[in-house]
């Protein structure tokens, strides 16, 4: 998008420049219109140009195609081509998450309560920080599902168990913890705005979270997590057999 901007840009301040017979060089594109940089003669609106260009072709210059819009396509220069097994860096920038999350663990229920979440992302440049935050609490809500409720249970007989929204819990806004997000910004220097990807944000990264904390708080019980999702009746399980271990 910012590419077929500039390229348009460079339409409108060109077709003004045959308009103004001034050359484009003497030309700036300033809150909406193109103005001489002196401050000084006849300017073009967007509104204006578009119109001439649209309706009066013949004020074109020549090579200079009617209307206004542009295309472009955006391409790394550090891609690679496929290798011999066909695979390829698809990104070629990435994001990079940091997060820190405490919980607390009932004894009697297995109940875990997210206490504090801190998330930290360098995503580059940021161009809609409401967007940017709305993808970040998106994924951790995503990575919340997966890591305490979201579970394809089958039966010894192969029945799927959890077959509708009855049975397949999902976490609501009831159960979405505060979010403490921050953000580093390294731009990239790969792509034209400096952005990197923001768009998984916290969905692979929260239940690793999670089960690292669960494990840190049940460590003096010798229970180790290495299974998801932490349903209570799970956990329930490995802390009352730890303290079988421990009698």
């Amino acid at each position: 998008m910012a590419l077929a901007a500039r390229k348009l840009k460079d339409k409108l301040v060109s077709y003004a420049s045959h308009l103004l017979e001034t050359p484009a060089a003497e030309l700036v594109f300033r809150d909406g219109q193109v103005t001489p940089k002196s401050g000084k003669g006849t300017s073009y609106s967007i509104k204006d140009l578009a119109g001439r260009a649209h309706w009066n072709t013949e004020s074109l210059p020549d090579g200079m195609e009617p209307g206004l819009q542009a295309t472009a396509v955006f391409g790394f220069k550090v891609a690679t081509a496929p290798d011999l097994q066909d695979r390829v860096n698809s990104s070629n920038t990435y994001g990079f998450i940091a997060e820190v999350m405490a919980v607390e663990v009932d004894r009697e229920t297995a109940k875990i309560k997210i206490l504090r979440y801190v998330t930290v992302h360098d995503a580059g440049t940021i161009i809609n920080p409401l967007i940017a935050e709305g993808q970040i609490y998106g994924g951790a809500l995503h990575g919340l599902g997966g890591a305490l409720y979201e579970e394809l249970a089958y039966d010894e007989d192969g029945q799927f168990l959890t077959g509708t929204f009855m049975d397949y819990l999902v976490p609501t806004a009831s159960e979405a913890p505060t979010i403490e997000i921050d953000h580093v910004v390294n731009p990239s220097p790969f792509t034209t705005l400096g952005s990197k990807g923001l768009g998984e944000s916290s969905s692979m990264t929260v239940p690793a979270v999670i089960a690292n904390a669960v494990s840190d708080a049940l460590a003096p019980l010798g229970v180790r997590v290495n299974e998801l999702p932490l349903a209570p009746s799970k956990l329930w399980a490995l802390m009352e057999s730890a303290r079988k271990e421990q009698r």
